[in-house]
């Protein structure tokens, strides 16, 4: 049997638009170009993205599909009803079942949080702030449909996807025992406002499908803040029962001749190991390291029995394996390199594939905006980014964008200014950088910013450093540097 699982849509409401125009009207509400490059997901294209990656799906005959959480750009209700229009499409035309989890964009703890974005209607008009906030200074454009969901909302909105007790499955639980209302999910006794929407489901006879809810919010200053970095560390330090059941079910699961895939928006290891089982460590840059759970977590995920885990969030393909677990980063169809993943199951044998997504029809729709938004472009890359023949071509585009834009800045601002320098002579004035780029003494002449695009490139696409030697040495220094 197969099934497929999608992260990271970020579906962007683009006909419905926030308020800010009709639906049903025909037009579109954009998100600007300077967003974009901004961003390590592309917006406009997410709606365009998620049907080829259903249709790809579709074509494999594929019906069982999970999305790891982030299937929304910031959890509102536009944006969430556009999703679940797509999603009963393709339940009724070709019979695909879908069971969701959240991300750290789809909802904000106990109480609904305000947002606000940049739109336009079009390449003539100019952005408008749209925002739920009815204090936002002016100009902006208050529309209370700008507003994000509460966990609470949203398991009532997404109820239907796995969420809720589901029709035509062998069997399905939460880790609350009878327990099933969807106000009535945390421990006995707990707080009602820290809701867990985890549940267990066996869509196909033989399998079970452990999809988790790793969103845990702390209250600071009477404000809910999603604990999203190193998310995992903080579900076992606030959530034990969850590992305790985690536990249970896989005994059962063992005993029952079942096969256990688990699932949830955030990595259960890091993504990034250098080095062999216990002599391991997570390697790659501060910000990414800062966002990877602890590897005494994957070690207790792994010991109450989970070796299967597929994670999102981190928009990156790839895979990782210690202690007996292996974690599945399953990349976003909105960022560089696109696509989704395959499993098969044979008995106990599982395989994974990742299927990149290289044409999308219509990922051009905001073209047209971009265009006239690129007089406000001072770096010019833009032009790069909007020129791609394809939507591959247009991730991959984006992310170098990025690095320049966003990632060395972040991660090695002590470089920037020698981006465009090539590394030869950058090498000659600084010695202790000799060694790290070893790799490249071939081609002296090419810039720096040629070595870094290929550092994010690999990592995007789970190339790891114990394939890749040269990045293991980049990594390490930066490391040593930050």
């Amino acid at each position: 049997m197969q099934l497929a699982v999608v992260a990271d849509v970020h579906l962007h409401d683009l006909y419905g638009g926030y308020g800010l125009i009709d639906e049903g009207s025909g037009g579109m509400a954009l998100r600007t170009l300077a967003d974009t490059m901004a961003s390590t997901r592309v917006f406009n294209e997410s709606h365009p993205a998620f049907l080829a990656v259903l249709e790809d799906i579709v074509g494999r005959g594929i019906r069982t599909v999970v999305l790891l959480g982030d299937y929304s750009d910031d959890g509102q209700p536009g944006a969430v009803a556009a999703l679940k229009r797509i999603l009963s499409l393709y339940e009724e035309r070709h019979g695909l079942r879908f069971f969701a989890t959240f991300g750290n964009h789809d909802c904000f703890g106990p109480e609904p949080r305000h947002q606000g974005k940049w739109l336009t209607v079009g390449a003539e008009s100019e952005p408008v702030l749209v925002t739920s906030d009815p204090d936002a200074p002016l100009p902006a454009v208050v529309k209370p449909a700008m507003r994000g969901m509460s966990t609470a909302e949203a398991m009532q909105a997404m109820g239907g996807y796995g969420i809720a007790r589901p029709g035509h499955v062998g069997h399905w639980e939460t880790p609350f025992g009878d327990r099933e209302a969807l106000q009535e999910r945390y421990p006995e006794g707990g707080d009602p406002e820290a809701l867990d929407a985890s549940y267990l489901v066996e869509p196909h006879d033989g399998l079970w499908l452990l999809v988790l809810d790793a969103n845990v919010f702390t209250c600071k200053n009477g404000f809910s803040k999603l604990e999203s970095d190193a998310a995992w560390d903080h579900v076992l330090a606030r959530r034990p029962y969850l590992l305790e059941w985690i536990e249970a079910v896989a005994q059962r699961a063992k005993r029952l001749g079942k096969t256990l895939l688990a699932f949830s928006h955030y990595p259960a290891l890091p993504l990034s190991l250098m080095g062999e089982g216990e002599r391991s460590i997570a390697v790659g840059t501060s910000d990414w390291l800062k966002r990877m759970p602890s590897l005494e977590t994957g070690r207790s995920l792994a010991g109450a029995g989970l070796t299967w885990h597929f994670s999102g969030h981190m928009h990156v393909a790839g895979r990782t394996q210690l202690y007996g677990l292996t974690n599945v980063a399953v990349p976003s169809p909105v960022g560089y390199p696109g696509g989704y993943v395959v499993i098969d199951i044979d008995g106990p044998a599982v395989e994974v594939q990742m299927v990149e997504l290289t044409e999308v029809a219509g990922f051009d729709v905001a073209f047209a905006a971009y265009n006239a938004q690129r007089q406000h472009d001072p770096n010019g890359l833009s032009a790069l980014v909007i020129g791609a023949a394809g939507y591959a071509d247009f991730l991959e585009a984006h992310l170098r964008a990025l690095v320049t834009l966003r990632h060395v800045p972040n991660d090695w601002p002590e470089l920037v200014a020698y981006l465009d320098q090539p590394i030869g002579t950058f090498c000659r004035q600084n010695a202790g950088w000799g060694q790290v780029l070893a790799a490249w003494e071939d081609c002296p002449l090419v810039p720096l910013r040629v070595v870094l695009e290929d550092y994010y490139l690999r990592r995007a696409r789970g190339l790891n450093s114990a394939a890749l030697d040269h990045l293991t040495m980049l990594r390490t220094s930066l490391r040593a540097c930050s």
